[in-house]
């Protein structure tokens, strides 16, 4: 396996570029005129706009190459202009130290955003993209294989099919050993204080005790619950001898050549330590569901596996992401065991190695189907979790003092951290519009012709570099509505590690869970707040603009800026909105021919989707007898016309479709183990379904059409959330007055009562 290219590496190359670096961005901050950036900004934006459009028809890898570093080059250019006018000519030095500190603040804020961009545009510079390495012919020389499958509180229904599915891997039997780690068995968790849980952990313990041996996997579990995943694998090291370890989630289902595409790796490449392939999810995240965008747009993940991992692979700074990844075990023995300083164990444990001299390396091919967060509470927990991860590395194994490393990766590594300072900068460019409209604090010393001259270009600059980066994998916008809906959170989990590293703990992420009704998440509030403040600032602007005589251009810019984060708040209120979810086990998108065997009948169909536990028919023409609704609850046989295989099941769902075709829902009826594995082969087996499904859905998404997107997402799922609490509002104000007017029936009737027994009292006495 040839090693990813490292041209930095070298001393003296890496002083010509930061020497070429320190001329261009000498030449990029001259001071200019108004007139004179406009004029040298619009043909940039021209050449600018130029590459973009050809990205598309660039055939070779020459061509690729130099339309990304153009768009680089002159997105760079453009950005620096900007930072430069902000730093020497904007800042509100004059008008009182208020507005000087909120002043540097949102310049902090921007700052931090151009940084962040240019660690993107290094990372994606040269994105390095590997193919499989081919085993040998002779499988006496492969190595052994332990498949390690972490557990802890999850249902065993969500465990069973990627137990299934890991033991039937295409690999040698004889070196192919499979282990359910049962965080949730262990002697602390069956010897709990409360009997009702000491209970519910034995009950399950003995339940993915039997589902491992039917399976024909072992069963691990330990005295104590110590350090969370990093323990529970270390603990696993010691009962098995594998000489690579494959790391799935117990709802990350492998496809069937998941190894035989991978271990060829560490067979040409013995420094190698860790190839990650990319996390593919089945389900939605709580933003696609609650918005409705998952068959629609690319999945949020899939800009980092996608895109990123692979510009970091070429740094050689790709890291273990906690599952679907082979470790070698040799290189974990070394270190001591899977390193368990930090909440992020994974890309810990990565920087370790390649401290030693190892090395790290990506795999772009899905070829696991895996379960994201239900709500949005648990989406929260898992990205505070890794933010605050990453700052750890970063505090706790500073990446500048590890031996070993190479510039870049030291580099990179910080990004790892500096990256989540996107939730502040968030936070303050949310801010921003209320403190000026509302609180007439001047946050930028600056006129109309200046915002046209600098601002705008870096504006266009910034959505068509997005757009040539992230197009294909996240569409325009999206990004600020997952940044909005993590800030306050995320700037709270990082507070707490800066100070104190050592205190955040690690929380698992819940998975599986089934939402019976709509409801507002608890985490929504900060979301009214904003949103509260943006409102007022917009109508207190309005009445601004209307008095304001030499102010107006400003005022107008900050307004519709307001304007845009009231759409961007209303869409955060839209994802804090659960909506029901009543399947626990999603189904994939799955095309495959079929024989249908119902109501006495054959015909032609095939998949549309598939589960672990079912499958969608659609059926290619109907002419039976009876009404289509009918069909529900009666046997059918799907046979698997390319496999030469059938599975019974039941019609769980059937209706006609807007195309005329028959669409039905089944569940299968297992009548052994064979069925069950035949079941999660049908449905995740094989890799090249997952990559035709991801192909799908990355056409990307104009500029303009993602606008009306946003807007429409903020106008009918925003509105959404407010007409349910207000419709919860209403509810219980009625409940409150029905239970004031028994109490105010209630006082009239006891009092005559009392009454009436005095004056019984008081004739019985006379």
């Amino acid at each position: 396996m040839a090693a990813a290219p490292s041209p930095h590496r070298d001393l003296a190359t890496l002083g010509a570029w930061v020497m070429l670096g320190a001329i261009f961005t000498a030449v990029a901050t001259l001071p200019l005129a108004h007139g004179a950036q406009l004029l040298l900004a619009a043909p940039l934006l021209g050449v600018l706009m130029l590459a973009v459009s050809l990205s598309g028809r660039a055939r070779t890898l020459r061509m690729k190459s130099l339309l990304r570093l153009t768009v680089i080059a002159v997105s760079t250019f453009l950005f620096l202009r900007y930072m430069q006018w902000r730093a020497f000519e904007s800042l509100p030095l004059q008008y009182g130290l208020l507005s000087m500190v909120c002043g540097l603040l949102l310049f902090l804020a921007e700052g931090w955003s151009f940084i962040n961009t240019l660690f993107g545009f290094v990372i994606n510079s040269e994105p390095f993209y590997r193919r499989s390495v081919p085993l040998p012919s002779d499988t006496a020389t492969w190595p052994h294989v332990d498949v390690y499958i972490p557990t802890y509180n999850e249902d065993p229904l969500i465990v069973r099919p990627t137990l299934i599915a890991a033991t039937q891997l295409r690999y040698p039997a004889e070196k192919l050993h499979v282990w359910l780690l049962d965080d949730g068995g262990t002697a602390q968790k069956l010897n709990d204080a409360d009997p009702a849980r000491a209970a519910a952990a034995a009950e399950r313990a003995t339940t993915l005790q039997a589902l491992a041996q039917r399976a024909g996997a072992g069963y691990l579990t330990r005295d104590r619950n110590l350090n969370a995943k990093a323990g529970n694998i270390n603990s696993a090291l010691a009962h098995t001898r594998g000489e690579l370890i494959l790391v799935l989630d117990c709802d990350h289902i492998p496809a069937e050549d998941f190894l035989t595409r991978c271990v060829g790796f560490f067979l040409a490449d013995p420094k190698l330590f860790v190839l990650q392939t990319p996390h593919n999810f089945v389900s939605p995240d709580p933003i696609e569901r609650n918005l409705e965008t998952h068959q629609a747009s690319p999945s949020e993940n899939e800009l980092f596996y996608d895109v990123m991992q692979p510009g970091l692979d070429f740094w050689g700074t790709s890291f273990f992401c906690g599952s679907a990844a082979i470790l070698r075990r040799a290189v974990i023995d070394e270190l001591g065991g899977i390193s368990g300083r930090t909440i992020t164990e994974d890309a810990e444990t990565t920087l370790d190695a390649l401290s030693l001299g190892y090395r790290s390396a990506y795999y772009n091919r899905p070829m696991v189907s895996g379960l994201q967060p239900e709500t949005f509470s648990g989406f929260i927990v898992q990205r505070v979790r890794w933010g605050q991860g990453m700052m750890q590395i970063f505090l706790l194994k500073n990446p500048w003092l590890q031996p070993r490393l190479s510039f870049m990766q030291r580099m990179l590594y910080t990004n790892f951290a500096v990256y989540w300072g996107f939730a502040a900068s968030r936070l303050i460019m949310l801010l921003a519009p209320p403190v000026y409209l509302l609180f007439g604090i001047t946050l930028c010393d600056t006129t109309a012709d200046q915002l046209l001259a600098y601002a705008g270009p870096a504006l266009l600059a910034s959505l068509w570099s997005t757009q040539f980066f992230y197009g294909r994998v996240r569409w325009p916008f999206v990004s600020q509505l997952y940044e909005v809906v993590q800030s306050v959170y995320v700037v709270s989990g990082l507070w707490k590690v800066l100070r104190q590293p050592q205190a955040p703990t690690f929380k698992v992420t819940p998975k599986g869970e089934v939402l019976d009704q709509q409801f507002v998440s608890a985490l929504a509030w900060p979301f009214y707040i904003l949103l509260a403040l943006t409102v007022m600032a917009i109508i207190v602007g309005a009445e601004r603009y209307a008095d304001a005589t030499w102010q107006r251009s400003g005022i107008a810019f900050v307004q519709f800026w307001a304007v845009a984060d009231l759409v961007l708040l209303l869409g955060a209120l839209g994802i804090t909105l659960e909506r029901r979810q009543l399947r626990a086990e999603p189904r994939a998108p799955h095309r495959e021919s079929a024989g249908v065997l119902l109501d006495g009948q054959s015909w032609q169909g095939r998949t549309v989707d598939a589960s672990a536990s079912g499958a969608g028919l659609v059926l290619e023409q109907w002419t039976g007898n009876r009404p289509v609704e009918s069909l529900i609850g009666l046997p059918v046989w799907a046979e698997f016309l390319g496999r030469g295989v059938e599975l019974e099941g039941t019609v769980q769902a059937a209706r006609v479709r807007p195309d005329g075709l028959v669409a039905l829902g089944v569940r299968y009826r297992f009548r052994s183990l064979q069925d069950e594995r035949l079941a999660v082969s049908i449905a995740f087996g094989s890799s090249s379904v997952l990559v035709d499904n991801n192909r799908h859905r990355h056409g990307g998404q104009s500029i303009l059409r993602s606008v009306w997107r946003l807007l429409r997402h903020a106008g009918h799922h925003g509105i959404d959330h407010l007409v349910h609490v207000e419709a919860d509002l209403m509810r219980v104000g009625h409940r409150w007055w029905q239970s004031l007017q028994r109490g105010v029936r209630r006082r009239p009737s006891q009092a005559g009562t009392s009454l009436a027994d005095g004056t019984r009292q008081d004739r019985g006495k006379a």
